[in-house]
């Protein structure tokens, strides 16, 4: 339910009175001072404004989204509404002053507005897909790999995105070129990684001779409002982005960087995990307190040495999972040891937490090869929120 906040205006609170002085004056009267104060604290007329506000696909209603009208009293003082979205998207907007108001809506990058005219205790209902958030002047860039598939959920969100070429057999490709030019990374809000990217193929990635200056932008990108989500293999990206953030199991304990072996990563396939929703907003969207993840072996997502993370580090965890399978050998070709409270998709927040953007996702787990729309729906709540 909205809350209306009425800062406090010294001229305001004296507007209504200030008319009703010039009229006495112009008659040659006084008002006696309880009348002025009678007048100056009269309530103004309201009314209420309710709707949903849904994803730029026009079917994703959107929990958790920051709605607002700044409006004016009748005495002239400003007053401001704000509340957020419950599970099915909806809102109610109360004690708005009757009038024409802007209604802004919000969630992670993407905004709306419109307009209403409210009279004197109407309670406004928009429209349903009356407040859908949209793309705007975000703009969107997909570095894409062999391993995941990520532009295909963006696809389905009716996001719009800049693709720059992430795999080849050799580099440079338009995905290096593009990482290591930071001003044409600023150009973009969004930074999307799929897994695999920066591999020439077979277990290996390798950002080429320009990884220093690739490591310094994902960094400067990050900290100065992008967000950047990256999956499995692409566990480099992330950790270039927010130096000091993950924490990945590898074999020999060392740490991940680039040139990067992948067969040093533990996490094993094929296995299915029940997993934990820890993050209430992602719990509430999803309608559950746990997702079916499967990292498969054979098909077009194969996810033998995954990227699974010892501890969540400095990160949020979103989603975990107890009895998770790790390597039991070097080839990844027995499952060894099972492993608890496993982070499987976690959130970074470089900038202060009033500052839109900065943020890092990671997940361990593919957006495709996976059973049911569990974890597509998942990725949704997640991109709509970077």
């Amino acid at each position: 339910m909205g809350t209306p906040v009425t800062p406090s205006h010294p001229r305001a609170a004296a507007a209504s009175a200030a008319v009703v002085l010039a009229l006495a004056a112009s008659c040659g009267r006084t008002v006696p001072y309880d009348v002025l104060s009678a007048i100056a604290a009269e309530p103004c007329p309201t009314g209420a404004v309710l709707g949903r506000v849904c994803a730029p696909d026009l079917q994703t209603w959107v929990n958790g989204a920051a709605v607002s009208v700044e409006a004016t009293d009748c005495h002239g003082a400003p007053v401001q509404v704000a509340t957020v979205t419950a599970v099915d998207g909806s809102f109610a907007l109360e004690a708005v002053p009757a009038g024409r108001w802007t209604v802004h809506a919000s969630v992670g990058a993407f905004t709306q507005d419109t307009e209403v005219t409210l009279a004197a205790g109407e309670r406004h209902q928009l429209p349903d897909r009356g407040l859908c958030v949209a793309q705007h002047e975000v703009n969107i860039a997909v570095v894409t790999g062999t391993g995941d598939k990520i532009e295909h959920l963006l696809t389905s969100l009716g996001l719009h995105f800049t693709t720059f070429e992430g795999t080849h057999s050799t580099w440079p490709t338009s995905g290096q070129r593009f990482l290591l030019d930071l001003q044409t990374m600023q150009h973009f809000d969004l930074i999307f990684v799929d897994c695999a990217a920066a591999s020439a193929g077979g277990y290996h990635v390798d950002f080429g001779a320009g990884a220093q200056t690739m490591q310094r932008n994902l960094k400067a990108f990050v900290d100065g409002g992008g967000s950047l989500y990256a999956s499995d293999w692409a566990l480099t990206f992330a950790e270039y982005a927010a130096p000091g953030g993950f924490d990945f199991l590898t074999g020999d304990d060392q740490g991940v960087g680039v040139p990067l072996d992948t067969t040093r990563l533990m996490g094993f396939a094929p296995q299915s995990v029940t997993a934990q929703v820890a993050d209430p907003g992602l719990r509430d969207f999803l309608g559950k307190p746990q997702v079916d993840i499967n990292f498969p072996k054979q098909g077009s997502a194969v996810s033998v040495h995954w990227g699974l993370m010892a501890s969540a580090a400095g990160a949020t965890v979103l989603v975990s999972a107890d009895g998770v399978q790790t390597c039991g050998d070097s080839s990844c070709v027995f499952p060894g040891p099972s492993r608890d409270a496993v982070p499987l998709a976690v959130q970074l927040k470089r900038t202060g937490a009033t500052v839109r953007g900065g943020t890092v996702v990671y997940t361990a787990f593919h957006n495709i090869a996976q059973a049911g729309d569990d974890v597509a729906q998942m990725l949704k709540y997640l991109v709509l929120h970077l």
